[in-house]
Parts: C-alpha cells; sequence; structure tokens
C-alpha cells in the first residue's frame, strides 16, 4: 500500500488531507514534490509560510526545478499583471478590499482558455496549504486551477481561525464534500521529536473531544508536562498569570509563549501582561504593524519639533518600561535640556536636544537607542521596537521618501521575510500564534477561548502546557 507522500505525488483528480497542528504536514508537502516528475505549483497564504517550506524543500534537497513557491496573493497578483489587458488589472500594490478584487480578478483571468493552456504547460500539479485559512475568494481561485491541475488541499478545520471581511472557506461544504479525501496524518511528530510522546497523544484524545463537541476535564489523567492552575475570581486570574509568566522556569534556551484570546481587546491584554512582568516577556504585533503606522501618523501631524519629540517619546513608552522615569523634566515637556552636573541620563538629554536641533529619522533612531540603553528600562514590545528601528533605518537610506513610504516599503519587506522570533519569551493572541512552534507554552484565561481558539493555544507547546482557567472543565462554543 502507498504511503500518504506518494498517494500525494500520483494524484490525478482532487483531493485533501487533514493535518493536525504538530503532526508533520510541512514535511509532508515536501516530500510529495520530491516524488513528483513535473514541476507543481505550491501556495500558501504567508510569506513566512513559504519560508518554512521552502525551508524544508532544501532539507529534503529537493530540485528547485521541480517547484514553484509563493503564497496565492502573490501568484495571484504576478498573473493579473502579466496580462494586464486580459485581466483588467494593474494595481501593482493592493491592499484591503484590494486583495478580495484581485482573487476575483485572477479567477475570471483563468476562465480564459490561453491562460489555461499556460497553465498546464507550467504546471503538472498544485499543492495548497493551510486550506482552513483560504476566503471564499481564494477558494473560487483554487477551483479554476483546480480544472486543470491535480490538486491536493492541506489543512486542519480546528486551526480555522483567521477572520475575513468575507465568509471564510467552510471545510464540510467546500472541501471535505466536493473533494477526495487522501488522508489523515496520525503521528504527533512535533511532541514526539521534544521527547513528550505523553503530550502528544493527549492532543489527540483533546481534538477528538473538541471534534465531537465533548468537554474537556482538566482536573484529572493530565499527561506530565500539563498543568492545570484552576483560578476562581478574576483578580486572581490576573495575579496568577502575572505571576506564571514573571516566575516561568525553563532552560535559557528554550522558547515560551503565553497565549490570549484573539479580539481587540486581548492584544491590549497582551501589551498590558508583558508591561506587568516587566519585559520579561515581550508582547508580539501584528503583521501589518498598525502600532507603527499609528505613531507615523500622529508624528507627521505633529507641526513642531517640540511635539514630534513628545511624539517619539509617548512611542518610547508604548515600547519600554520607565521611560518617563529616566527623562529630564525638559526633555518631557519636548524642550533642549541644559546639561548640568546633576542632570537625569544626559545621554538622553543630549541625544533628545540633536533631535530638536535635527530632527531627522537618523537622530530618532539614536535618541531611542540611547533610551533603551539606559538601566533598568526594559523592552516589552521589541517586536514594535525593532520595527520601528527598521523603518527609521529605511528612512535614513531613502531620504527622498516620506516616514509613511518607508514603513510601507520595509512592511512589504518584513512580510516577505516572516514575523522574527528571536525572543524567547512572547505574549500574543491565538491570531499572532498559529503556526509557531514553541517548548512550552501558556494558555491564558482559557475558559475564553473558542473550540478553534482553544485547539491552536495547546497545540503550540511541544515539552510543557500551562492552563489557567477559571473553570477545571472546558466546553467551549463553536
Amino acid at each position: 500500500m502507498p504511503d500518504l507522500p506518494e498517494v500525494l505525488a500520483s494524484c490525478q483528480g482532487s483531493g485533501y488531507v487533514v493535518a493536525p497542528a504538530g503532526f508533520g504536514k510541512t514535511h509532508l508537502i515536501a516530500e510529495a514534490v520530491s516524488r513528483s516528475s513535473d514541476k507543481q505549483l505550491v501556495l500558501t497564504h504567508t510569506y513566512a509560510g513559504v519560508n518554512v517550506l521552502r525551508r524544508k524543500l532544501r532539507e529534503l534537497r529537493v530540485r528547485s526545478e521541480a517547484f514553484r513557491l509563493d503564497t496565492i496573493a502573490g501568484w495571484a497578483l504576478r498573473l493579473c499583471l502579466s496580462y494586464p489587458a486580459t485581466s483588467s488589472w494593474a494595481i501593482n500594490h493592493p491592499s484591503g478590499d484590494q486583495w478580495t478584487a484581485l482573487y476575483h480578478a485572477c479567477s475570471a483571468l483563468l476562465d480564459n482558455e490561453f491562460i489555461r493552456r499556460i497553465v498546464r504547460a507550467s504546471y503538472s500539479g498544485l499543492y495548497v496549504d493551510e486550506y482552513q485559512d483560504c476566503s471564499a475568494a481564494q477558494h473560487q481561485l483554487v477551483l479554476k486551477l483546480a480544472r486543470d491541475l491535480p490538486c491536493r488541499l492541506l489543512g486542519d478545520p480546528l486551526q480555522g481561525i483567521f477572520d475575513f471581511n468575507e465568509l471564510p472557506v467552510d471545510w464540510e461544504r467546500d472541501v471535505s464534500g466536493p473533494f477526495q479525501s487522501l488522508g489523515q496524518l496520525k503521528t504527533p511528530h512535533r511532541w514526539n521529536r521534544a521527547g513528550s510522546p505523553a503530550i502528544g497523544t493527549w492532543l489527540g484524545e483533546v481534538r477528538q473531544d473538541l471534534e465531537q463537541g465533548h468537554p474537556i476535564d482538566l482536573t484529572k489523567n493530565l499527561p506530565y508536562g500539563v498543568t492545570l492552575l484552576h483560578v476562581n475570581a478574576q483578580a486572581e486570574h490576573s495575579r496568577v498569570q502575572g505571576n506564571t509568566c514573571r516566575y516561568f522556569r525553563c532552560d535559557p534556551s528554550e522558547t515560551v509563549v503565553a497565549i490570549h484570546k484573539g479580539s481587540g481587546q486581548y492584544k491590549s491584554k497582551c501589551h498590558a501582561l508583558a508591561r506587568t512582568v516587566g519585559g520579561r516577556f515581550s508582547s508580539i504585533e501584528e503583521i501589518e504593524g498598525r502600532s507603527v503606522f499609528s505613531f507615523i501618523h500622529k508624528f507627521e501631524h505633529a507641526n513642531t519639533n517640540q511635539k514630534r519629540l513628545k511624539e517619539v517619546l509617548a512611542f518610547a513608552g508604548q515600547c519600554m518600561t520607565g521611560v518617563n522615569a529616566t527623562l529630564p523634566a525638559a526633555t518631557l515637556r519636548g524642550e533642549c535640556c541644559a546639561i548640568r552636573n546633576n542632570t537625569r541620563n544626559p545621554s538622553i538629554a543630549n541625544a533628545a536636544n540633536a533631535y530638536l536641533t535635527d530632527p531627522s529619522s537618523a537622530a530618532m533612531a539614536r535618541l531611542l537607542s540611547s533610551i533603551r540603553e539606559v538601566n533598568h528600562v526594559e523592552i516589552i514590545r521589541a517586536d514594535l521596537f525593532n520595527r520601528s528601528m527598521g523603518v527609521l533605518r529605511k528612512h535614513a537610506m531613502y531620504p527622498q521618501l516620506t516616514l509613511n513610504e518607508a514603513a510601507e516599503k520595509y512592511h512589504a519587506e518584513f512580510r516577505y521575510r516572516g514575523r522574527p522570533t528571536a525572543r524567547r519569551k512572547l505574549i500574543g493572541t491565538t491570531l499572532l500564534v498559529k503556526g509557531l512552534e514553541f517548548d512550552h507554552a501558556i494558555v491564558l484565561e482559557a475558559d475564553s477561548l473558542s473550540k478553534k481558539e482553544l485547539y491552536v493555544a495547546l497545540t503550540r507547546g511541544a515539552k510543557s502546557i500551562t492552563i489557567i482557567s477559571r473553570s477545571g472543565t472546558l466546553n467551549p462554543a463553536s
């Protein structure tokens, strides 16, 4: 009987594989592509996903000629821009709802017979990763490609937590109904590799309960490495989650993530918790960098150097603890500071004075760096701080751009590189940590999570899972 990679490689129709978190989906795709004789089109959603797949393909020494790897968005954009007269598409950098319009334009383009011949001549098969994250417009595009190419969809309906302005793909209606089941991954490789097979087995049982709508009893039969911290009142909840993060013990080389619900209210809670624990954990930002652009908007609308300096200092306070306490009073007011023997942190005062004289991006970067280097100042939003420094460096390199244009340029490259995870201890929402792997996971307010969010949160930690909940039995809503 052929193994699953061979089943995918030899598939001549349209089928799907259900791939639970941590069960080896990326390896499966790479292995299947390696067994294909002709060029495969491999699509996913993010550049971070592209980078993960590329690394795995290289690890398995798959010939570069054997595949074309891209995001759905990037591939659709390039095809439409290659045939602008036929596609009626001329926007080089779509944003917002323009992306949905692009997918509709690409779907219509794929109805042209000469385009279909080009697709058939270019590729002999299609793989689409993380299919549960497809929008309805992306799904229609894939259906057009599936008319001409063997199509293999890989994903996990229990991880479909992304929100769209339009309806997301419905796995039962759009995938398991019309497509053939090619198999399901069964081995929890993530936990086996980490030396925690019992956690992997337990998560498999949790998955079954979630799929069947059964409650999850956390008061008994938890495997080694899974811990329930049962709290009562909200005040106790806040104290316990703060102390759990503040005093979490693990090897310095290991990674830890604390996970909140994905709504806007909980994004603010992530930032607040990072501040509460004094920078021991850093809060993850959205890939779009809304906080960076919000700062730039305020900065560009400040009409004096004094107001601009105050906006820079306010932004520093978002990224770091203890900023106001490190600054001389005159600097806090946005004024030039007379440097005396008793001036608080004269290096910052000098940098602020220099900025008032020359309010350039390079001077702003030097000021932010000087604040960062002061003792007792701790980074709580390292992702935000590092992105802002990247934008300032970009602006210094391209002074002909506005600061907002430099930020757009930086974030276009940032999306391609994927989210950096250099910090060992992070706090993020389910939406921001989905697809990432850590040694340890702390699930915050577990009783607030939906079924899919709970599964995503529980499957982030390979070596341990700490669950903080007001209830010992979780019965999440769909």
